[in-house]
């Protein structure tokens, strides 16, 4: 008995510690003073990161790149993955040790699933300061440009009034 509830502990304790659910608010908080983002871009940002992962720090979604729909040619199926609260990608951002990667936050995707947001933010700073620095000429721009064109999309309508429930 002792033994099971000592597994059943850390099993839960395991599980507690992978990802969490955040709040709008504590998003806004932790992004606010990013250097590059307009209080406008924030908030299309937190708008994104809610519809994107539900909030959750772990979660992972895994997209087919594969658009072709001739289904008479077989081609290998190109498979990236989106990683954490912000999604990004393994193909640009992180290194999940398995698929290329211009890994340009230098950091394995799985610190990008846990529960502590300084590394996320970190990474989501380099990417804008990517941008910013090198413009259309940043290695990847195309998969960066994709990011921030899914939030644009999603998320253009939003403004920074749109966060004023957290002040």
């Amino acid at each position: 008995m002792r033994v099971f509830v000592a597994v059943l502990l850390s099993v839960l304790g395991a599980s507690l510690v992978e990802g969490r659910i955040v709040t709008k608010c504590e998003v806004q908080e932790a992004l606010n003073g990013t250097q590059g983002l307009t209080q406008d871009l924030l908030a299309k940002i937190v708008c994104y990161v809610e519809l994107a992962s539900g909030f959750n720090t772990s979660a992972v979604t895994r997209l087919d790149d594969n658009e072709s729909s001739d289904s008479s040619e077989e081609k290998p199926k190109k498979v990236h993955s989106l990683y954490g609260l912000f999604q990004l990608s393994n193909q640009v951002v992180c290194s999940d040790g398995a698929s290329p990667s211009y890994n340009i936050c230098t950091m394995s995707c799985n610190n990008l699933i846990d529960d502590t947001l300084s590394d996320d933010l970190q990474c989501v700073s380099k990417v804008v300061g990517a941008l910013k620095k090198k413009g259309f000429q940043a290695k990847s721009i195309d998969k960066l440009k994709q990011w921030f064109m899914n939030i644009y999309r999603q998320c253009g309508n939003k403004t920074s009034a749109d966060l004023d429930v957290c002040v």
